[in-house]
């Protein structure tokens, strides 16, 4: 009996999904919008990917070659989920690491298509690509529980060996038909062997060679150079700043024997410190650890440590830039700690880093960044954020480093 009610359920299963693929054809036939499909199950998740309407990321070049130049139309991607209550943070809002995640999807699927050129002389199970840097991510509009949240990702410019992929997230009223834009991000992604059992040797994976994007002007290629360059000294800088080879500071978290004798509004007080082990369904096919699942991890501890600091509940406002150091693998183990380095009347700034462990790696730096945050009152808008106390030389340092930060992205946002 339970074999044939299986059965029953996957032949409706793959009847829906015909019926669905076939309206989804016909509507792209007539150039028309896509149908409204009734959903029968409310509580499973729905990942609609379709071709961004425009002819350009319709066309694929399929001439020969070692590794063909790729037009920048052909990584396009437009995909669009519903938010559901599992999205949501304690404030109804929804959660910045699910949004982060999904922007982490979108790349991964543009740069994937963008390698898939190697399949002329490579064999593509050989490959895969990772997500080496976010450079920049805003959070401009909250979204909500019952909207659709569309993507649009595509590549914009190549180095050698790396991609970047521009995100935009739009958040739809199905109630009103009204569309806002809620996100911006620049994420940088490398093409890797998939060789697992060379990074439990202990052995580097060097990033491969990719198509190089045509298609560009003069102009285009040279501001894309620019922010490859920019964001290259960046990453040295802060990869030469954390030691990588030594365990970082921020996973020795110090304690007083009584808990009761920290003082309130303090470092100390708010810092945050999270475990996951990583299991297979946060994995790629060849088994490492997704950029999004990361980066969701990230959100969660830096969220934690403001709520700490400010008893209310707080919200992602910007990343200044996520560096992803090393790969990891499934079956180990990440430390999140996060901790308060600067407040200003309604700002929290507060850098996070990740370290990893597993019964066959040493523990490693794997990406460190610094989240802004808002605080939310009544009404949900901003509400003011207590002053951040400093005990130490050390604190007192990183909070002025954090204060030109603050400044820099003040003087940004007023030049747009």
């Amino acid at each position: 009996m339970l074999l044939r009610l299986c059965s029953r359920k996957r032949s409706f299963q793959g009847a829906l999904g015909c019926r669905i693929l076939t309206a989804t054809k016909k509507c792209y036939s007539k150039s028309l919008p896509s149908p409204r499909l009734k959903i029968l199950c409310p509580q499973q998740e729905y990942l609609q990917a379709r071709p961004l309407i425009t002819s350009s990321f319709l066309h694929k070049d399929d001439n020969a070659g070692s590794l063909p130049s790729r037009g920048p139309g052909v990584s396009g991607i437009a995909m669009s989920r519903i938010m559901l209550p599992d999205d949501a943070n304690p404030g109804g809002n929804i959660h910045g690491g699910v949004t982060l995640e999904l922007m982490s999807q979108a790349g991964y699927i543009a740069t994937s298509r963008h390698c898939s050129a190697v399949t002329h002389s490579e064999d593509r199970s050989a490959l895969t690509v990772g997500l080496a840097r976010v450079s920049h991510i805003n959070f401009y509009e909250p979204m909500y529980v019952g909207n659709v949240a569309e993507l649009q990702a595509a590549v914009t410019y190549t180095s050698p060996r790396s991609m970047e992929v521009t995100v935009d997230v739009w958040a739809e009223n199905l109630k009103s038909g009204r569309k806002k834009c809620t996100n911006t991000g620049t994420l940088w992604y490398v093409a890797l062997p998939s060789d697992v059992e060379a990074l439990k040797r202990g052995e580097g994976l060097k990033p491969l060679l990719v198509p190089q994007l045509e298609g560009l002007s003069e102009e285009e290629r040279e501001e894309g150079r620019r922010r490859y360059e920019a964001q290259k000294a960046s990453r040295k800088s802060i990869e030469a700043s954390l030691g990588l080879d030594s365990v970082h500071p921020l996973s020795r978290p110090w304690f007083p024997h009584n808990l009761r004798d920290i003082e309130e509004h303090t470092v100390p007080a708010s810092q945050t410190t999270l475990n996951h082990i990583v299991h297979p369904s946060n994995c790629t096919t060849t088994g490492f650890l997704t950029g999004g699942t990361l980066m969701k991890l990230m959100d969660e501890a830096a969220a934690i440590c403001a709520m700490r600091h400010t008893k209310e509940v707080a919200v992602t406002a910007c990343i200044d830039a996520i560096d992803f150091h090393c790969p990891v693998m499934n079956g180990e183990v990440l430390c999140a700690t996060a901790r308060l380095l600067f407040t200003s009347g309604r700002t929290m700034e507060i850098e996070v880093c990740v370290e990893a462990e597993g019964f066959m790696t040493k523990r490693r730096v794997t990406s460190s960044a610094y989240f802004t945050y808002v605080s939310l009152g009544e009404g949900g808008h901003a509400a003011v954020v207590p002053p951040l106390k400093l005990l130490t030389e050390e604190e007192r340092e990183r909070f002025e480093e954090g204060r030109r930060r603050y400044e820099a992205r003040k003087k940004l946002r007023e030049k747009k």
